[in-house]
């Protein structure tokens, strides 16, 4: 407690500090709001499981990784006219450099079809689209990317791709709502971000146990 006390009042101290010296105090909101998630994620390690989808939400700054599986819950409530923000994973901005959507997730304008960019080095916005969520119902939604394969899993229905190349790995801000976008209408719970070790470790430890069994 003490520790997140301490950090609490770091961020108040640069905010105070900022608004002194910066005329515009939007840019001192944003930069308090990136200090309290930082400060969040460094301290509980995790994402929070259940964040608000509001515009300019950051909720964590993390170390991302190539390999990782993003899965939550996700309840649409209804649509909105342009495109609408759930998640945004970005090194600094909305698009198209390497990193900046990695991944970032959306409904697509007036529907609850999701738009779910992954990235890759050739193409900073590639992606995979879904058919469209039932409103008011729940829905379980799995990204998982390992290597060259990339699978989608929304409740009962599976979507497949091929890696072009390679993701991002590097440090990301994480939005639960992004500042370019309104928010999506949905409620999400069960978030979570988990780095998976990398494909060819895998490869190596499944190819030394064959190893091993046939000395046996």
């Amino acid at each position: 407690e003490m520790v997140h006390k301490e950090d609490s009042e770091i961020c108040e101290i640069a905010y105070r500090r900022c608004n002194k010296m910066v005329m515009d105090s939007e840019i001192c909101e944003i930069a308090y709001r990136r200090c309290n998630a930082y400060t969040s994620y460094r301290n509980n390690k995790v994402l929070p499981t259940s964040p608000a989808l509001v515009r300019n939400n950051p909720i964590a700054i993390i170390s991302g990784k190539a390999d990782y599986r993003l899965s939550f819950d996700i309840t649409p409530t209804g649509t909105v006219a342009d495109w609408g923000s759930i998640l945004h994973f970005t090194t600094d901005n909305n698009c198209c450099n390497f990193g900046q959507r990695s991944p970032a997730i959306w409904f697509h304008q007036g529907t609850t079809r999701l738009y779910v960019a992954i990235g890759d080095s050739t193409d900073g916005n590639w992606r995979l689209d879904t058919d469209a969520l039932p409103l008011n119902v729940r829905t379980k939604i799995t990204l998982e990317c390992k290597g060259k394969n990339v699978k989608l899993t929304v409740g009962a229905k599976v979507y497949t791709a091929t890696q072009p190349t390679y993701r991002f790995a590097g440090n990301l801000v994480v939005y639960a709502g992004d500042p370019w976008y309104p928010p999506a209408k949905a409620v999400i719970s069960n978030l979570l971000y988990k780095i998976l070790p990398p494909a060819e470790a895998n490869a190596a430890v499944t190819s030394q146990r064959r190893y091993m069994s046939n000395l046996q």
